[in-house]
């Protein structure tokens, strides 16, 4: 019984501290104390040891000899290839659904819509609520068409893109924005605007890395590796 206890609190740390990881609480570059951990959590170094090289493992963190323990830096060309991808899956994905689409997911992705709304007007809401009904409203179409597999494979890209997509929900505070783009989307669906819409999406992808730009290379400079110089901002 005890081993399932101590299994169950190394594997609390790392869920713990990998969500947090995700939703930027532990921000990138920033030192991770075991003894900070221990307390917390009250546990012992072993299920805390644990919990950081299984983080390590999936490059949440990284161990410098002699210094400690980081969150590691995000990379902007990782971050750069994954928007790329998307942009190429999804207007994919899209131009089937087209196809398929029935009154009652269009009735989804209009709810899902009304959702995003009705959460930026409750006071105090936190960027992390609106980037999951976000992915939620962009994973229904993939359901639609049957390609859920590839929407969870676009998903498991956290160590960089998902980390990227907070940021930018952190930084935004036009979320009417946002909605309006997803709006826009919507509304190119339902007229079969098939080109209107892959355009409206390779807009609605890549703004948010036009957007910070400034943020990437002065607010939060930290939170980025060194990029080649040759390889700035092409997108």
């Amino acid at each position: 019984m005890g081993d399932v206890n101590f299994k169950n609190r190394g594997e609390l740390v790392f869920e713990t501290l990998k969500q947090e990881i995700l939703d930027l609480k532990l921000e990138p570059g920033r030192l991770i104390s075991e003894n900070d951990i221990c307390e917390r959590f009250g546990v012992s170094r072993t299920p805390v040891r644990d919990a950081l090289r299984l983080l390590q493992e999936q490059g949440f963190v990284e161990t410098i000899p002699y210094r400690g323990t980081y969150v590691t830096l995000l990379s902007l060309d990782n971050i750069k290839q994954m928007i790329y991808m998307r942009v190429a899956v999804e207007t994919m994905v899209l131009r089937d659904f087209l196809e398929v689409r029935t009154p009652m997911v269009m009735e989804e992705i209009r709810h899902a819509i009304a959702m995003q709304k009705a959460l930026i007007q409750t006071p105090g809401f936190e960027p992390e609520q609106f980037y999951r009904m976000d992915a939620q409203m962009h994973s229904l179409w993939f359901t639609a068409v049957r390609r859920q597999k590839l929407w969870d494979m676009l998903q498991a890209q956290q160590l960089h893109y998902t980390r990227f997509r907070m940021l930018d929900f952190i930084t935004e505070t036009d979320f009417t924005r946002i909605i309006g783009e997803h709006e826009d989307l919507f509304e190119r669906i339902c007229s079969r605007d098939l080109s209107g819409l892959e355009e409206s999406l390779k807009d609605h992808l890549y703004y948010s890395m036009k957007r910070m730009r400034r943020s990437i290379e002065v607010d939060y400079r930290d939170y980025f590796e060194e990029e080649p110089e040759e390889g700035r901002f092409v997108i």
